[in-house]
């Protein structure tokens, strides 16, 4: 049987995960898609914990997605500063070069005065201090405090609206994105993208490695999140990574960005995950507060494919009653008479749009117990997704990988099935597929697309079929 719950859940691996059987457990408790963060552990940790998550998918029959997070440019203050507390007002001088001095401060990235603008802010740590920026020269950049807070060792650095200096994928990504490449990665995400070049250059570095994962775009800057619409475009999906965006913009910022980026996210038919300090009490505590309750049921109502979880389970004590906390969170919150963020008023650009737009609605007409879409590459069903029905999608993927590909999207729950050599086919084996996969009950009503077999985008089919006892296969019309 398939859960009742639609929005996925994304589970970071690490240590608390990597006890023999936890995995499992975690699949049990809720979790769709493991995601390995490339900022910790070496080149044998991701591959071990990749190879882990093949293996549960193994014993449990089950589509679970891969997820690599790529760690970006991120930037750090020098091991040799001073630590010191701030108040506004307070000037401090920052510099690329050297190990910085008596009123000056050094970061660990060489061009830093290059990156910084005078309409930049300056933050370091969670969000404070704050700096604006007063003056910049070659080497240095001068910054008056606007918000207090202490500066200390190796304490992350955040420059808002900076100048393309920074690379939008280093040297450690390119060796992180070989390995998720070998490790057959499914989904792979780039963090602190600033613009739609950032993913065209990823992309083409995935081309020469032969890497077919899909990619996320990680909106966590003031400028990405302006260039949104540019970011939806080239990519697959985005995260809305509530934490460093926080630390840019403003905490008070966060809410209606989340909000406006999953309802964006999903009018362009792109998978949205909502991420950071979901249920951060659970690092700690075995059951999530109140307020983080409501926050991820907002999340939900508001319609994102899927639900992150990070410290919680990667280094949390409670990861397995992290994740079912969320899964039971979600699934109340679905009951919701409306998810706001669907989307409406689509013009409709492909004939496949406009079947899955119209298998939606059928659907619904017709009270049926499911939509079952036979896809070749995943995008009849992610085009029939973004309405968020009521009924859910059942996929039958022809192709390798991409049953783990549709794991994070809303609402569908996918597994293999063979090639088919022409369309009636196509359709009496998805209805079986279908039938012993979900546990769809013979002789109930469901509303199933095809088109030509094995053709990515050729659904031009749909109708209203009843499931088939088994062994007895029926003669499509």
């Amino acid at each position: 049987m398939i859960s009742r719950r639609r929005t996925k859940i994304v589970a970071t691996l690490g240590p608390a995960t990597d006890p023999p059987g936890m995995l499992d457990r975690l699949v049990e408790a809720g979790m769709d898609c493991a995601r390995v963060n490339c900022s910790h552990g070496g080149e044998e940790d991701l591959l071990r914990r990749a190879q882990a998550v093949r293996d549960v998918s193994q014993r449990f029959g089950k589509a679970i997605g891969l997820l690599f997070d790529l760690q970006g440019p991120k930037l750090r203050l020098s091991s040799a500063t001073e630590q010191r507390h701030l108040e506004v007002g307070d000037t401090l001088t920052f510099t690329g070069n050297g190990d910085g001095g008596e009123g000056v401060v050094a970061v660990d990235f060489e061009g830093f005065a290059r990156l910084c603008t005078p309409e930049s802010e300056i933050v370091i740590g969670d969000g404070v201090p704050r700096f604006s920026v007063a003056g910049v020269s070659d080497t240095e950049v001068r910054a008056r405090v606007v918000s207090p807070g202490p500066v200390s060792p190796r304490k992350g650095v955040n420059v808002t609206f900076a100048r393309p200096e920074l690379p939008a994928i280093t040297a450690k990504d390119l060796a992180d994105l070989d390995v998720a490449c070998r490790a057959g990665a499914d989904f792979v995400a780039l963090s602190f993208v600033r613009s739609a070049g950032d993913i065209e250059q990823l992309r083409a570095h995935m081309r020469e490695l032969g890497c077919t994962a899909r990619v996320i775009a990680k909106i966590e800057k003031v400028e990405a999140y302006r260039g949104l619409d540019e970011i939806l475009a080239v990519s697959d999906g985005v995260m809305v990574a509530r934490g460093d965006y926080g630390v840019e913009a403003g905490v008070a910022r966060v809410p209606l960005m989340q909000k406006d980026t999953i309802a964006r996210a999903t009018r362009h038919g792109k998978t949205v995950i909502t991420a950071t300090q979901m249920l951060e009490s659970m690092i700690q505590a075995s059951e999530p507060t109140r307020a983080e309750v409501a926050d991820v049921a907002n999340a939900v109502i508001d319609g994102t494919s899927a639900v992150m979880l990070s410290a919680e389970t990667s280094v949390g004590r409670f990861p397995v009653e992290a994740v079912r906390a969320m899964a039971t969170i979600a699934e109340a919150a679905e009951e919701a008479p409306e998810i706001h963020g669907r989307a409406r008023d689509i013009v409709q650009d492909t004939p496949a749009a406009a079947i899955m737009h119209a298998a939606v609605a059928l659907a619904d007409e017709v009270d049926a117990a499911a939509i079952v879409v036979p896809t070749s590459t995943g995008g009849t069903p992610r085009a029939c997704a973004k309405y968020r029905p009521k009924r859910p999608l059942i996929v039958l993927a022809h192709q390798q990988g991409v049953a783990e590909q549709l794991a994070i999207d809303w609402g569908v729950y996918a597994t293999r099935m063979d090639h088919a050599d022409s369309v009636d086919e196509l359709i009496d084996s998805a209805l079986e597929g279908a039938r012993d996969f979900a546990g769809l009950a013979p002789g109930a009503k469901v509303v199933i697309t095809a088109g030509r077999a094995g053709i990515p985008g050729g659904t031009n089919l749909i109708m209203i079929r009843e499931v088939p006892e088994p062994g007895a296969r029926t003669l499509s019309p």
